[in-house]
């Protein structure tokens, strides 16, 4: 290789990068605890990113509802309080949403809960009871089953010693709770913050980057940079409506099924079903265990329908709404739709969950566009 200027920059370029990445490697328990504080002071401003990026899909929508005025000149006049008024609908549509599945769901579960807790020894004795008629037929069973007693004093008694060390623990650790609760909201506060600030000012900030961008790259590259992120942006945005619609008609169907088999608390548990299934595919069996709670306090046997009713609806939902729903609202097709949420999961947990999809989704985009421009100029320059 020959040592021009060029080849000397490219080659100190490389020197630089490995002494770099070597000393990150040498010191990566440094790197990861820097990484994981800037990450914490942050996290408001990056959750602050994340709410502006939710309530724009609503703000949006009442924006186009809103009737634009044109003047003499037939130039159309922007209203100043347009935006304003559409993120404060927005505001209190989510707070009436997110006040509405509390006051439906927390205090039916809460008083299920309670009224679970102090029939649990007579709802063993039908469970056992029942059992035993079910082993009519087989004496040895039935004998087995008979055997068992539980100790419900002793029990109960070890649940009050736990009470009360957790409540001794609890005390002892007040002032840390408390403090940890203010910094909660007052990150909270912060976030809603610079979510409006972000949403006040979206057009304008938008622009920077993009002038950003360009100054800094070159004309194709910036240009592609641009791409992928109008791409990621209406990716994300797709999802998150797919991924309501289809929580909209799991807990509908949900509801009518639990009507048509009698089941009680319907409305309760097909809210509680809508709103888990937001978590992609896995969700859904979080509301069959808090659901089968529910109506185990009611009858044993409904519960074991319940079970049945929701794992045919879930495999449906799973199979055949969720990739046909969210996987066509992000251009993806239904095999990858199970990957990318399987892979995420096993990555990122929940919140791989929740970005698993629409990331793939946008690497599937790039790679299809890289894929079919290669074949293009293969085709050219055969």
């Amino acid at each position: 290789m020959e040592l021009n200027k060029e080849n000397v920059k490219k080659l100190m370029k490389l020197i630089t990068f490995t002494l770099v990445l070597a000393f990150l490697l040498r010191n990566i328990d440094i790197v990861k605890n820097a990484v994981v504080s800037i990450f914490s002071i942050l996290s408001p401003f990056l959750l602050g990113a994340g709410i502006a990026f939710i309530l724009n899909i609503p703000m949006s929508c009442f924006e186009k509802l809103w009737k634009t005025k044109t003047s003499k000149k037939g130039t159309v006049k922007k209203s100043k309080m347009k935006r304003p008024i559409s993120i404060l609908i927005s505001l209190i549509l989510i707070f009436f949403i997110i006040s509405f599945i509390i006051k439906l769901v927390i205090p039916q579960l809460i008083s299920v809960i309670v009224m679970f807790a102090g029939n649990i020894p007579d709802l063993a004795y039908d469970i056992k009871e029942w059992a035993l008629s079910l082993t009519q037929q087989y004496p040895e069973v039935r004998d087995q089953i008979s055997s068992i007693e539980i100790n419900w004093d002793q029990i109960i008694n070890e649940l009050m010693n736990f009470v009360k060390n957790f409540a001794g623990s609890l005390v002892t650790s007040s002032i840390g709770f408390v403090v940890s609760v203010i910094g909660g909201i007052f990150d909270a506060i912060v976030s809603l913050v610079f979510a409006i600030y972000i949403l006040m000012s979206k057009e304008k900030l938008a622009e920077q980057l993009k002038k950003i961008v360009k100054a800094y790259f070159s004309e194709e590259k910036a240009n592609y940079i641009l791409e992928v992120c109008a791409l990621s942006k209406n990716t994300f945005t797709n999802f998150i409506t797919g991924q309501c619609t289809e929580a909209v008609i799991l807990g509908t169907l949900c509801f009518l099924g639990m009507l048509l088999l009698r089941l009680p608390y319907a409305a309760t548990i097909a809210i509680l079903v809508g709103v888990t299934a937001l978590i992609p595919i896995v969700g859904a069996f979080i509301g069959i265990i808090i659901g089968a709670i529910l109506i185990l306090s009611v009858s044993p046997i409904k519960a074991v329908i319940f079970i049945v009713f929701l794992v045919i609806l879930q495999q449906i939902e799973s199979n055949a709404i969720y990739p046909k729903v969210v996987g066509d609202s992000v251009g993806l097709p239904g095999m990858w739709v199970l990957v990318a949420v399987v892979v995420g999961g096993s990555l990122g947990g929940m919140l791989g969950l929740l970005l698993g999809l629409p990331s793939v989704s946008v690497l599937y985009a790039i790679f299809r566009k890289d894929v079919y421009k290669r074949l293009k100029l293969k085709e050219k320059s055969a």
